[in-house]
């Protein structure tokens, strides 16, 4: 399996390489033409390669043979390509792709949550590359899951990647170019998941947030968060990762004086192993906040754990039994 996976990822990027010569552009521009390539569709970008040189691209897709992959190999295929063209171009931390460690456990989280139920949607208000969102649409639906997927991103050039990696996974996700902090949320998802950015949001925070501060650039992550809530119907899940001081800022207060509020329950916190991560620093947590209302209720106690290494398969298993556990004795679980 491995072996089908890593040819396929050399000849797409063997295909990406070409592209980035011919047009003179960056890595990630090529990855968007090789897309676009790859699902039968032109891009303007082509216009001036020769025939050889489209043939020559358009040979090492073949040699790829994506389509017969099944759709979990085509997703880590598209990590591959995706990890490789951020390493090449050195885009910022905010555009690096979730490792599928993480999204393993936002995946368990929304199936525990999720049950026995049939149909579930799904938002995310920081789509990206969409590469944890594939992650967790396509485990649920592997349950037999009718998914329903909304994604918002206010970069085009990662909405256009993620639209990408949406059309080559035959997912079909509601996709929309805008700023989730300032545009007005549906609370429509039972699940909101997100890998949220991190750092200071560009302009002053609309004043209905009760994580804004008074003075100077609010954190965007903590507004997400907020927002994130307001995304989902009453008793729906919000599963975030989020930096691990996350409440040790100086902003922290407003954030806190937010999650005592009555619209959110401050369910679960999970630190996730240090190896994961090459700097401590850039450390993630996952923040589990259920929105109030409907038959949710706040958890007694809040569950504050540390998951396991993934090399340690009995820890693995005791902590997921544990976590299950802990979200059926307190309902966190869609009704």
């Amino acid at each position: 399996m491995y072996e089908v996976i890593e040819n396929s990822v050399k000849s797409l990027q063997a295909a990406q390489q070409k592209i980035t010569k011919f047009v003179d552009g960056a890595s990630i521009e090529a990855l968007i033409i090789l897309f676009e390539m790859m699902l039968g569709q032109t891009d303007e970008g082509l216009e001036d390669l020769t025939n050889e040189q489209k043939q020559s691209v358009i040979a090492d897709i073949k040699i790829a043979d994506f389509d017969k992959l099944s759709e979990t190999d085509k997703r880590q295929v598209l990590q591959f390509l995706l990890v490789g063209t951020i390493h090449q171009d050195g885009l910022q931390a905010n555009y690096q792709v979730t490792p599928d460690a993480i999204g393993m456990w936002v995946t368990l989280i929304a199936s525990a949550f999720m049950g026995q139920k049939s149909n579930v949607t799904l938002k995310d208000l920081a789509l990206g590359t969409g590469n944890l969102m594939a992650t967790v649409s396509q485990s649920l639906q592997a349950k037999g899951a009718s998914v329903d997927v909304i994604g918002i991103e206010n970069d085009d050039t990662m909405l256009t990647v993620a639209s990408g990696v949406a059309a080559l996974l035959e997912e079909k996700w509601d996709i929309t170019l805008a700023d989730s902090v300032t545009m007005a949320m549906q609370n429509d998802a039972d699940i909101v998941v997100g890998d949220l950015p991190v750092g200071y949001y560009p302009k002053t925070a609309p004043e209905n947030y009760e994580t804004r501060v008074d003075k100077g650039l609010t954190f965007v992550h903590h507004l997400l968060i907020e927002q994130s809530v307001a995304a989902v119907k009453p008793g729906g899940l919000v599963i975030l990762t989020v930096p691990t001081n996350l409440f040790e800022s100086d902003q922290s207060k407003s954030l806190l004086r937010y999650i005592q509020t009555d619209d959110v329950y401050f369910q679960a916190l999970i630190q996730l192993p240090n190896n994961l991560f090459k700097d401590p620093k850039m450390g993630k947590i996952i923040l589990m906040l259920q929105r109030s209302g409907g038959d949710s209720r706040q958890a007694k106690p809040v569950m504050l754990a540390k998951a396991p290494a993934l090399s340690n398969k009995a820890e693995n298993k005791n902590f997921v039994t544990e976590l299950t556990d802990w979200m059926k004795a307190n309902h966190v679980y869609m009704h």
